[in-house]
């Protein structure tokens, strides 16, 4: 017996290799395309869940600056309890500033 191989054993033929690894880049494409479809759907829940927590941050950041504002002007008004609470937080480099500053400084005709 001698390692030479019979007449007829055949190799493969070419489109055999050729279909097997265009197969397999095709399953390999779709396996990436399901994934990013499986991403962005959990981002966009995601953001969904944000949405009301940063609403309720956001209206909760207005009324502290609303407050700060009032503080400030009670303080600019002489109210010696306001000063205290100015002069504390600025101290931690924390300014306060009324909400009308900007609008009382309008020039006079």
């Amino acid at each position: 017996m001698s390692d030479q191989p019979t007449p007829d054993a055949r190799r493969p033929p070419l489109e055999v290799g050729l279909a097997l690894l265009a197969l397999g880049f095709l399953l390999a494409v779709a396996f990436q395309t399901v994934q990013l479809v499986r991403e962005r759907i959990n981002f966009a829940t995601i953001l969904l869940n944000q949405q009301a927590p940063l609403e309720s941050t956001l209206k909760l950041r207005d009324r502290i600056n609303a407050l700060a504002s009032d503080t400030a002007q009670l303080a600019q008004t002489g109210n010696a309890a306001a000063k205290q609470v100015v002069d504390d937080l600025a101290r931690q480099h924390i300014a306060l500033h009324p909400a009308n500053a900007a609008g009382s400084s309008a020039p006079s005709p």
